[in-house]
Order: C-alpha cells, then sequence, then structure tokens
C-alpha cells in the first residue's frame, strides 16, 4: 500500500511539472499578469484600442493618465493589422472625445512609462465608448530619457557645429560676385512657374487622358502587338512604291484645280438655287406626316391602295360620298390664297347664314388641323 502511495504522488508530480512547463510557452513576464482592484479592471469599465507607432518600453499594467490624474491601465499589447496596437482599461466615469490625443510618455528616470490621453484642441460633440479605436494619427510619443540625454551628449561634443563654418563658407563662396545671375535665375524660375500655375488644368486634363490612353491600351496588348509587327513591312511597301503615291498626290492636286476653276463659275448659280431650295424643301419637311398618307391614295382615288385588293375581290361595291356644297367649304377649298379668298364666304352671309354654324375661316385660324370639321390645311410660309 505504501509503495502504491508513493507511485501514485510521483504520478501527480510528474503531471504538475509537465503543466508548469506547458503553461509556460506562454508566460510574457510578471507585468502582464492583470493587477485585480486597479482603475480600469472593474465591472464598470470600458476597453478604448491605441495605435501606436512605437511602444517603446511600455508594459502591461502600465498606467492611463487623464489630466495627471490615474484613470486606468494597459491590459494588453499586440500586433493588429502590422500596427502596434495598445488596450486600455478606462473607468467608467471618465469621459473623452472621439478624436482624444494619446501619448506615451515617463513617468520616472528609472524607465516607467505610463500613457496619457488627452483632448484635442477641437474636440468633438462625440464621446469614446467601449471599443473605439485611437488611430495612428491621433497617438505619439514624449521624448525618452535615452534620448534626451544623447542630444545632450551631441551639444555637448560639439556634434555638427564646427561643420557650420564650412558650410557657411560654401554657401558665401556660390552666391558672392553672382547677384545680377541669381537675379535673372530667379526671375526666369518666377516666369516658369507662373506658366506650370497657368496652365495646371490642362496639364492635369494630360495627366487623366493619358491615364485613360493607357488603361485603353494596357486591355489591348495583343492588338498593340500585332500593330507593331505588320507596320515595318507597311511602311517598307509603301517606301518602294513612293513614286506612285507621289503621282497620285500629284493627280489628286490637278483635279482639285480644275474642280476649282469649273465650280467657281457656277458657284454664284448655285449658291442661288440652293437658297431657293430651302423653301420647297422645308415645306416638305411639314408635309412629311401626310406624304405617307397622300402616297397611298394618289393613285386609286378615292380608296386607300392597302384595301384595293380586298374592295375588288367580291362581287360588287358600295360607296357613300358626301359632299360639302356650302359656299364656306368652297371658299376654304379653292379660293383660299387668291385675290377673291373670303368672297364666296361673304356672299353667304349676306343670305342669312349664321357665322357660328360655317366652318371656319382659314385664314384667320391659328391652328386649322385643329378647327372641329374644318379641312386639314396648313398654309405655307409666303416670306421664302
Amino acid at each position: 500500500m505504501r509503495r502504491l502511495i508513493r507511485h501514485r504522488a510521483w504520478q501527480g508530480l510528474a503531471l504538475l511539472v509537465a503543466a508548469l512547463v506547458l503553461s509556460s510557452c506562454g508566460w510574457r513576464g510578471i507585468s502582464n499578469v492583470p493587477i485585480p482592484g486597479g482603475p480600469g479592471t472593474g465591472r464598470g469599465s470600458y476597453n478604448v484600442y491605441v495605435q501606436v507607432p512605437d511602444t517603446l518600453a511600455i508594459n502591461g499594467n502600465s498606467r492611463v493618465m487623464v489630466a495627471d490624474v490615474y484613470v486606468g491601465s494597459i491590459r494588453r499589447i499586440r500586433l493588429k493589422n502590422w500596427v502596434a496596437t495598445l488596450e486600455l482599461g478606462i473607468e467608467n466615469n471618465v469621459k473623452l472625445p472621439k478624436n482624444a490625443l494619446a501619448k506615451i510618455g515617463q513617468t520616472s528616470l528609472l524607465g516607467s512609462q505610463h500613457i496619457k490621453l488627452v483632448p484635442p484642441p477641437n474636440p468633438s460633440q462625440e464621446l469614446l465608448k467601449d471599443g473605439d479605436t485611437i488611430p495612428l494619427k491621433n497617438s505619439s510619443a514624449y521624448p525618452t530619457t535615452e534620448q534626451t540625454l544623447a542630444s545632450l551628449a551631441l551639444v555637448l561634443r560639439g556634434g555638427g557645429i564646427p561643420n557650420l563654418e564650412v558650410l557657411q563658407n560654401e554657401v558665401y563662396n556660390v552666391f558672392h560676385g553672382r547677384a545680377d545671375q541669381i537675379r535673372a535665375f530667379l526671375g526666369r524660375l518666377e516666369t516658369f512657374t507662373t506658366g506650370i500655375n497657368e496652365q495646371r488644368d490642362d496639364i492635369t486634363h494630360a495627366i487623366d487622358s493619358t491615364n485613360r490612353l493607357l488603361g485603353y491600351v494596357g486591355g489591348r496588348a495583343d492588338v498593340l502587338d500585332r500593330a507593331l509587327t505588320d507596320i515595318p513591312p507597311l511602311i517598307n511597301h509603301f517606301s518602294a512604291t513612293q513614286n506612285l503615291l507621289i503621282n497620285a498626290v500629284d493627280a489628286v492636286g490637278r483635279l482639285s484645280a480644275a474642280a476649282n476653276q469649273y465650280l467657281s463659275e457656277a458657284r454664284g448659280p448655285l449658291h442661288t438655287n440652293l437658297q431657293l431650295l430651302q423653301c420647297p424643301l422645308r415645306e416638305l419637311g411639314r408635309a412629311s406626316p401626310y406624304l405617307l398618307g397622300a402616297l397611298k391614295l394618289i393613285l386609286t382615288q378615292p380608296f386607300d391602295i392597302d384595301g384595293v385588293p380586298k374592295i375588288f375581290r367580291g362581287d360588287y361595291l358600295n360607296v357613300s360620298l358626301t359632299l360639302d356644297l356650302t359656299f364656306s367649304a368652297i371658299d376654304n377649298a379653292f379660293l383660299t390664297g387668291t385675290g377673291l379668298s373670303g368672297a364666296l364666304r361673304a356672299i353667304e352671309q349676306s343670305w342669312g347664314r349664321d357665322p357660328a354654324t360655317m366652318i371656319p375661316d382659314v385664314r384667320f385660324v391659328s391652328n386649322p388641323n385643329n378647327a372641329p370639321g374644318g379641312p386639314l390645311v396648313e398654309r405655307a410660309d409666303r416670306q421664302c
């Protein structure tokens, strides 16, 4: 029994040692162990993430300060999207604008650091809430002790100060005795920059056009390759037949000279004829909606040409005809536009006909096509 108890004890000890070894793979030091009870660790706290360019020597559990007041701590430091990111736990009663600034500062000369949250010059109305991230552009770091001592040592040891005299002498040698040339150069430079500034819209347009052209050509690389392959033989062919091209160009020149000679003589009458054609062509355009219907009736009046095969298919045909032989209708149909226009209408009125019951006079109707019962008459423009 005693041997069995001892064996079990050794087994338990081995398991304990294995657990400690395996758990030590994720061990990052005692500073990364969360400290209970500190600011930013209670139930009422909220988390904020801060992207920083350099974590320097800051550790987990480092303080978060607002107006020199300890209001939270760093819970975790990790690499997120290749950017160093600090996870801060902040007391719930701390209110900060959404565009707050974060700075890593040194708490003491021994190297202890903290992160300081400050409002920007123009704070936003929206507040930081749980899960928000302060971007990299709003974070920075105060100079560390090492950086300050290094800069001080550079100054105390002379640093680059002796080189300032050499630099000053070289600058003096460059500018001495060259005032007129420098003034002329600055004048030309001003003229050049002014011209460039005036043409910036054209330059921008040219760049955009070039970009579109390159995008168009880039998608047709096979066509461009074929063109560069086929064009050189074509150029060689034209170079071998350049005499033919020269003769063709000369012949075109002689043809144009002859055409100019004969057409210049007819230029005046041709211009007059073209001007006279404007009026009938314009009236023909106005009559175009009715032209197709008129052509259908021109050979088969009073029947539509589309209905002629159906009409003559039977044995007989009934035709009804309505003739309007009132003086006003005859006046509109035959005398409109002549010197006797309106004469028959006046005779009809003198016999006692009420003008309200007569067909409207096309001379005084703005749009005869809309007159109820009136003829489809549209007067031509007599100013042609």
